[in-house]
């Protein structure tokens, strides 16, 4: 099976007992991760194509660095054309030589802008998404505090470092030198439960895009973004504290849908080297995790889901003709979800998210 269902207690209950839903689902995650995101870059279509058509009230958004540019695509008044846009630019970007901090950000705005489909000085793609009552988005992103409020990779390198050395001994650390910020449509509720979140803000026409920006702004890769709206700090990635999402959520009875790269939910940037700082699997108990199989991966070329590394790793025709051929096997993980639905609603597919083999 290419595609592999991994459901939290309550969860994995309630498919087994009335199958898979959208009437279910409450909130949708997306994860940091940077090109990891072209393998479910097909699912995410069908999900809005198929399955998500089927609900009838609101389903709150939230995501991280790539993860909330491909929340802004769900948002966006015909999601899957926006999705397409988003793929098409990422997929053949190319970087000649070795690229500065300000050539990988002019290239992230002008994909983010291709994504959102602005073109000049036309700005209703932004209106739609900010006002979208059906999909009601979150963009996370972490700021400097006042000590550390500068642009300069020296600055940051030991506000970095600083992070680094205490995180293994609890990662509020890295939650307190860079605080968590949430641009929200609504500031009445929030998709966290139990989560600290330092500032909400109102998102806008006017901050959409420098929010997207910052989220995905990875520190010494691109340049910080300063956001309107918010406090007077510069703004990185969102994947310093939420990389892909310790949880818990704010919806108890509902479901948590997750697309996520593969089995390994790794709470903050700084955690991948910590191989004892996974998930809660009691953080995830309405969360249903969707993910490519072993099998799959291993089918893929060079057994290799894309990554960030593939820039320096590969030449540009070669990752490019790679990313490309991930992309066209991937319709084999909508191929598997289609089938499981229909078969059973899902319930043939679903395991208990403690058999999820974390690595």
């Amino acid at each position: 099976m290419s595609l592999e269902l991994y459901a939290g207690k309550l969860a994995y209950q309630r498919i087994k007992e009335e199958g898979l839903t959208a009437q279910q689902v409450r909130l949708i995650v997306g994860a940091s991760g940077g090109p990891k995101w072209l393998v479910l870059s097909k699912l995410d279509q069908y999900l809005n194509d198929a399955f998500l058509k089927e609900a009838d009230h609101p389903i709150e958004l939230i995501g991280s660095s790539i993860g909330s540019w491909r929340m802004a695509c769900y948002a966006q008044k015909e999601p899957s054309k926006a999705i397409e846009r988003l793929r098409d630019a990422y997929s053949t970007t190319e970087y000649p030589g070795k690229p500065t901090a300000k050539d990988v950000s002019e290239s992230a705005q002008s994909i983010l802008d291709h994504a959102l489909g602005i073109y000049g000085e036309h700005q209703s793609h932004h209106d739609f998404i900010v006002s979208n009552k059906q999909r009601p988005l979150n963009v996370v992103t972490v700021r400097n505090r006042r000590l550390f409020n500068h642009p300069s990779n020296l600055v940051q390198g030991v506000s970095i470092g600083l992070a680094a050395m205490a995180n293994p001994v609890s990662s509020r650390f890295v939650e307190r030198l860079f605080p968590r910020v949430v641009f929200s449509q609504s500031l009445a509720s929030s998709p966290y439960r139990d989560v600290q979140v330092n500032e909400r803000v109102q998102l806008s026409s006017e901050n959409l895009a420098p929010a997207l920006m910052a989220s995905g702004a990875i520190p010494f890769v691109l340049e910080p973004i300063r956001v309107p709206g918010s406090k007077a700090r510069w703004h990185w990635d969102g994947g310093l504290v939420d990389y892909h999402f310790e949880g818990p959520f704010m919806q108890e009875q509902d479901l948590v849908l997750y697309p996520h790269f593969f089995p390994n939910l790794i709470p903050g940037w700084l955690d991948k080297g910590l191989p004892w700082r996974r998930a809660k699997p009691g953080h995830y108990d309405n969360v249903v995790v969707m993910c490519p199989s072993k099998t799959f991966i291993d089918a893929l070329p060079d057994s290799h889901i894309p990554d960030r590394k593939d820039f320096s790793s590969y030449e540009n025709s070669t990752r490019i003709n790679n990313w490309q051929k991930v992309i066209k096997q991937s319709e084999q993980l909508v191929d598997a979800l289609h089938d499981g639905l229909s078969k059973d609603g899902g319930r043939s597919l679903v395991k208990p998210l403690e058999q999820m083999p974390q690595g």
